[in-house]
């Protein structure tokens, strides 16, 4: 139990913080890490995440329950860094960040037309359905042969079934399946413009 609460103490510090002061603070082992995913042996010690370092805050971001109208990305970086570097670092992933909450979006939304178009066909479905097992449950309940009874219930339980499984899947592709890309995208959308700031690791 130790290992997931020190974990989650973690996250839940790095969410206060965002909530607070508009910060996210990641480690990195150098200012390319921001973009680039490590490319380092399995078993090779590490101070930062291994994946890029904008897809690590991007996480953060989505984790949290409101995010910030602004933000400020914080790069802990053990190492001498110029100014110029740290304005072209943070063009960079300005224009990564664009590009990839544009991408984001798209998905979402293609995920949202896509249920939207299939919902009259999925309503239709699941009421012709519904109706079919309401049918065949009342025709079961009105025979007095057992052969036909077990039939028509078993109809009915699978004419049910499908009246289910196909209105959640609608619902579910309408108003659930979507949001995720939709919430990387807003994450995404807000790196886009923020500032970035490089610190070297506290003693």
């Amino acid at each position: 139990m130790r290992g997931p609460l020190t974990i989650l103490a973690d996250v839940d510090a790095e969410l206060v913080r965002l909530e607070r002061e508009h910060v996210v603070e990641v480690a990195l082992d150098d200012l390319e890490g921001l973009l680039r995913e490590p490319e380092l042996p399995t078993f090779a010690p590490r101070r930062g995440p291994r994946r890029a370092g904008i897809d690590d805050v991007a996480l953060t971001l989505a984790a949290a329950k409101v995010q910030p109208d602004d933000l400020t990305v914080r790069a802990v970086i053990a190492g001498d860094v110029t100014p110029s570097q740290v304005a072209d670092a943070q063009a960079a992933m300005r224009a990564r960040a664009k590009d990839t909450a544009n991408a984001a979006w798209r998905e979402a939304k293609s995920i949202r037309n896509m249920g939207l178009r299939q919902l009259p066909y999925g309503i239709v479905i699941a009421v012709v359905a519904a109706l079919a097992a309401y049918a065949f449950g009342y025709l079961g309940g009105t025979v007095d042969a057992l052969p036909v009874q077990v039939l028509c219930f078993t109809v009915a339980g699978v004419a049910i079934t499908v009246a289910w499984v196909v209105s959640w899947m609608v619902v579910e592709a309408t108003m659930l399946d979507w949001r995720e890309p939709a919430r990387q995208a807003i994450a995404y959308d807000l790196l886009a413009r923020a500032t970035l700031e490089v610190t070297q690791p506290s003693a």
